[in-house]
C-alpha cells in the first residue's frame, strides 16, 4: 500500500470487526496520555491499523479498550475513521512456537476442520506460556495451531498459562484437556445446525463451520421444516446421517413409506447391528416408488392405446391371466392371440408392479380354459388358491427386495470405480479378480462380454448416460485416461459380466431355484463382500445358499462392511405359463 494513500482510503483487514475511532474517544477512559511512537505512526498511517485493538463492552454498552491504546492514538493522529477490533486477546501466530513434544502423534489437520477455521476463525483459545529467550510456547492448542496456519488465520485467541508450569505439567495439562473434551453427537450436531440456520446463518456458512457439505445443510433444514418429516426423525431415537435425511425428504408425500423407514430406524435404535437396515429399508422404498411410476408410464400407454383397464378388485373370481389360458386342446394361448379377445383387460395385480397385466374376464364364456381344465372352472380348492396367492405374493415381495438391491449394489461398485485413490490392498485385489477371470476364464467372459445387457450394466458404473452410453466402441473415449485407474476399469468390465448374470433367480430357492446362476451369483457376492461392499439380506442369504423369506419381520441385518437391472431376457418370463410363481 502506498505511503501518499489519504488516511480515509486505508482499511481494516476484512477478518475483523470494526468500531468508529470517535465512538471509542467519546469515552474518556478509552483517551489516555499516550504517544504512538513514530514508526508506529507511520506505519499506521501508511497501513492502516493492523493489529485489532482488545475492546470489551462495559455497563451500558460501552466499548473499552483494554488493549490498544498506543494503536488508537495513532489512528487519531493519522485520520483515521475507524479501527479494528476483538471481543477477546488474540496473538499473532508468528509470535508462537508449537510445543516440541506434543503429545498428538497425528494431529488430524483435515480439510473440514482447515475450513471450519477460515469460515469461522479459531473459537477456543490456546493456551500459552512464555519461556526463556523470548519464546511463547503453545501447550495446548497445537492442532489449532497448525490447522490456523492452513486456514491463513493471522491470529489465535489465547490464555496465558502459570509461566511457573513445569515441563511435567505440560503434559499432564495435554492429557486433561483432552480428556475433558467430548464431541457433539450427531443429533445435537444437527439440532445446532438447523439452530443456527433458524437464526439466520446461511447455507454455505453452516456447511464450512460443521465441516458438512452444503446440501447436507439443505436437507437438514428441509427436513426440520417440514412437520411430518421432523416429526419421523423425532420418533426414534436414532442418529440420522445426513443421506438418509435427505432421503426422507424425497418420502414427504408418502406416509406408507415414512412409515417404514421410521420403524426401521426405531429398530435400529434398539439394536446397533440393525443400523444398516435404515439403509435398506430406504433402498426398498425407493424401488417400489420407482416401480410405481413405471406403472403409471404402462397404464398412461395402454390407455391411449384405446385398452381397458381395471382394478383387481373389480374383476370376478372367474377372470384368469392371459399366462394361465389354454385352448379346448390344451395349447397355450400368448398375448398377442388374446389381443382380440373381447374380455381382455389390463390389471396392476400387485400395488408394487411395474407393468399391467393381461386379463380375460371370463374365460369360458370366450372359449378358453386354465391348463388342465378344458370346461374352464376352477380346479382348486380355496385353501389351494389361497396358498398360491401367498406364494406368488412372497415371490413378488423377494423380487422387489432382489431388484431393490441390484441398484444399491450397482451404486456401490460404480462409486468404487470412479473413486481417484484406492488403498493399494483394494487396487491389488481388484487386479487379481481381473487376472483370475482373464486367465483362469472362470467368468463366463468370452460368452458375455460384448453382448448388449452388458453394454447397458457397464455404462452405468462407469457412470455414462445419454449418447455417452449408447456406443459400446466409444465408452474408452469418455472415461478418465489415469492409467492409475486402469486396474477400476477393467474390474468395471469384468463386473457388468458378472452382474448380467446375477439374475432374479439367484435368491430362489423353490421349484424355480437354478444353481447355474445361483452358485456364482454367491462368489461374486464374497468378492464384493471382502472389496467393502455390505451385503443385503437378501444377497447374504445367497452367499450363505440360505432360504429366503422376504416375508420374515426380522430378517438379518446388512453386513457391516469395512468402507460402502438385472436383465430381463436372462430372467424367467414373467407370463410364464409352466411356472405361476415366475409371473411375480
Amino acid at each position: 500500500m502506498s505511503d501518499t494513500m489519504a488516511p480515509a482510503d486505508v482499511q481494516a483487514p476484512a477478518q475483523w470487526k470494526t468500531l468508529a475511532v470517535a465512538e471509542l474517544t467519546a469515552h474518556p477512559g478509552n483517551v489516555r496520555d499516550v504517544e504512538a511512537p513514530a514508526d508506529l505512526l507511520a506505519d499506521i498511517t501508511a497501513n492502516g491499523v493492523q493489529e485489532p485493538l482488545y475492546i470489551v463492552r462495559t455497563h451500558g454498552d460501552v466499548p473499552q479498550v483494554i488493549d490498544g491504546f498506543q494503536r488508537l492514538a495513532a489512528a487519531v493522529a493519522a485520520g483515521l475513521e475507524t479501527v479494528p477490533f476483538t471481543d477477546r486477546p488474540v496473538i499473532r501466530l508468528d509470535a508462537l512456537t508449537p510445543h516440541p513434544k506434543n503429545a498428538r502423534e497425528d494431529l488430524d489437520i483435515n480439510a473440514p476442520f482447515v475450513e471450519s477455521l477460515r469460515a469461522e476463525g479459531c473459537r477456543i483459545p490456546v493456551k500459552v506460556q512464555r519461556l526463556g529467550g523470548g519464546v511463547i510456547q503453545v501447550n495446548d492448542g497445537n492442532r489449532r495451531f497448525f490447522g490456523a496456519q492452513e486456514a491463513g488465520l493471522t491470529h489465535l485467541p489465547y490464555e496465558w498459562e502459570d509461566d511457573g508450569r513445569d515441563e511435567a505439567g505440560q503434559f499432564l495439562d495435554m492429557i486433561t484437556t483432552a480428556q475433558h473434551r467430548k464431541s457433539l453427537s450427531r443429533a445435537e450436531m444437527t439440532a445446532a445446525m438447523f439452530s443456527a440456520a433458524e437464526a439466520g446463518a446461511q447455507v454455505g456458512r453452516i456447511a464450512k463451520a460443521a465441516g458438512v457439505r452444503q446440501k447436507d445443510v439443505k436437507a437438514l433444514v428441509k427436513v426440520r421444516s417440514d412437520k411430518a418429516l421432523n416429526d419421523a426423525v423425532a420418533s426414534a431415537d436414532y442418529a440420522w446421517t445426513f443421506d438418509q435425511m435427505a432421503a426422507l425428504s424425497e418420502f414427504a408425500d408418502d406416509p406408507e413409506a415414512l412409515a417404514a423407514i421410521t420403524e426401521a430406524a426405531e429398530e435400529a435404535a434398539e439394536d446397533d447391528d440393525a443400523s444398516t437396515d435404515v439403509d435398506w429399508t430406504i433402498a426398498i422404498e425407493r424401488t417400489k416408488r420407482d416401480k410405481r411410476a413405471k406403472a403409471e408410464a404402462h397404464r398412461a400407454e395402454l390407455a391411449k392405446a384405446g385398452q381397458r383397464v381395471r382394478d383387481r378388485a373389480e374383476l370376478s373370481e372367474r377372470a384368469t391371466p392371459v399366462w394361465r389360458l389354454r385352448t379346448p386342446d390344451g395349447k397355450r394361448i400368448s398375448t398377442e392371440e388374446h389381443a382380440e379377445c373381447k374380455g381382455l383387460v389390463w390389471v396392476l395385480e400387485g400395488d408394487d408392479d411395474e407393468r399391467l397385466m393381461p386379463y380375460c374376464t371370463s374365460p369360458v364364456l370366450y372359449g378358453h380354459a386354465e391348463p388342465g381344465n378344458p370346461t374352464g372352472s376352477s380346479t382348486k380348492d380355496t385353501v389351494g388358491k389361497e396358498a398360491e396367492k401367498a406364494a406368488r405374493a412372497a415371490v413378488k415381495k423377494g423380487n422387489l427386495e432382489w431388484d431393490a438391491a441390484v441398484t444399491r449394489r450397482h451404486q456401490w461398485i460404480a462409486d468404487m470405480i470412479k473413486r481417484r485413490n484406492l488403498p493399494k490392498d483394494t487396487t491389488n485385489a481388484l487386479i487379481g479378480h481381473v487376472n483370475a477371470a482373464l486367465i483362469g476364464g472362470t467368468w463366463g467372459i468370452c460368452d458375455d462380454l460384448n453382448k448388449e445387457p452388458t453394454t447397458d450394466i457397464l455404462a452405468t458404473l462407469l457412470g455414462l448416460t445419454g449418447d455417452k452410453a449408447k456406443s459400446r466402441r466409444d465408452f474408452p473415449e469418455h472415461v478418465a485416461k489415469d492409467p492409475r485407474r486402469a486396474p477400476q476399469l477393467q474390474f468395471a468390465a469384468v463386473a457388468a459380466v458378472r452382474e448380467k448374470s446375477a439374475t432374479r433367480v439367484a435368491w430362489r430357492t423353490d421349484d424355480q431355484m437354478c444353481r447355474e446362476i445361483r452358485r456364482p451369483t454367491a462368489q461374486w457376492f464374497a468378492i464384493l463382500e471382502a472389496l467393502g461392499y455390505p451385503l443385503t439380506p437378501i444377497e447374504q442369504a445367497v452367499k450363505g445358499d440360505e432360504p429366503y423369506d422376504p416375508n420374515k419381520k426380522k430378517r438379518a441385518a446388512i453386513t457391516a462392511a469395512s468402507n460402502e437391472q438385472a436383465d430381463a431376457a436372462q430372467e424367467p418370463a414373467d407370463e410364464s405359463p409352466a411356472a405361476p410363481e415366475a409371473a411375480a
